[in-house]
């Protein structure tokens, strides 16, 4: 495996479980890593050089701390300006192949009208994102895929693949539908009797085209558990992930051509607020 990977760290215990992932990953990857922290450069100019100097030297004794035998040692870069853009650069100049953030703080009101930093990164970047929830294990054991049988889920599945995440892991891939022909012929009054039958033919087409979509899928060799409802995708991704204590959910962020500045799929942003597993976020490719 190679590609270099980004770690980037807020300071806080969530981002220590952040380090604890990159570092494993980089050992298993045998890649290079760089750990990244972002100063506000809206402070003051002597604040911003002495937290230059101590947040260095403090990560460098968190990284001698929680190096893995045998692991690389990662660099340490403190940068200033923004974080989301800094974060994004670095990632891009690196070439990185994946960044490891952190969960984020939830704050309601501050998540609606800014999004979250991993939100941010993923708006205006091309970089996967790993958010790490979850204290480190070997290997994950149980994955979950959230699949809408599009190319962006599939670039989603094939980049889990690639990266070795999910080699040693049960697989359970998740997909939702909405059957609208049943809703409006119920309006309409028709016999509930050819409701249900044309409802289990459209159940049938659906599962056809799922597993067709899943042969051209890395994860086509793979056994695999498929779970597919008529029903909200976020929520039936969630349930599946928390029925079988998975350890990692993977989606795809279905970047919206001009939209996707300002706009994550809401799916990926309900999965990455309220999972409390890692979630590997994957935009589409540009």
């Amino acid at each position: 495996m190679t590609g270099h990977i980004l770690i980037a760290t807020d300071l806080s215990a969530r981002s220590e479980l952040a380090l604890r992932r990159g570092l494993s990953l980089a050992k298993a990857w045998a890649a290079p890593c760089t750990l990244l922290y972002v100063v506000d450069d809206e402070q003051p100019d002597e604040i911003i050089r002495d937290k230059q100097g101590s947040v260095s030297r403090y990560l460098e004794h968190q990284i001698t701390t929680l190096l893995p035998e045998g692991a690389p040692r990662p660099e340490v870069l403190i940068r200033i300006g923004d974080i989301h853009d800094a974060i994004n650069k670095t990632a891009q100049e690196m070439r990185s192949r994946l960044i490891v953030m952190g969960a984020h703080r939830r704050n309601i009101l501050l998540d609606v009208f800014r999004g979250t930093t991993i939100e941010r990164v993923l708006h205006t970047g091309s970089t996967p994102v790993l958010m790490a929830v979850r204290p480190v294990e070997e290997n994950y054991d149980a994955v979950v895929f959230g699949v809408a049988s599009d190319p962006s889920s599939k670039h989603a599945i094939d980049t889990a693949c690639a990266m070795g995440l999910v080699s040693a892991a049960q697989l359970t891939v998740v997909h939702a539908y909405t059957d609208l022909a049943k809703v409006q012929m119920s309006y309409a009054g028709i016999d509930p009797v050819q409701v249900a039958q044309l409802s289990g033919e459209h159940f049938n087409m659906t599962a056809e085209k799922l597993y067709e979509f899943l042969s051209d899928t890395m994860i086509s060799d793979r056994n695999y558990r498929l779970v597919f409802d008529e029903a909200d995708p976020a929520e039936i991704i969630l349930k599946v992930a928390g029925d079988l204590d998975a350890d990692l959910v993977v989606v795809g962020t279905h970047g919206l051509t001009g939209l996707r500045k300002v706009m994550l799929g809401s799916v990926a942003q309900s999965v990455l607020r309220k999972a409390h597993c890692d979630v590997l976020a994957v935009p589409p490719v540009e």
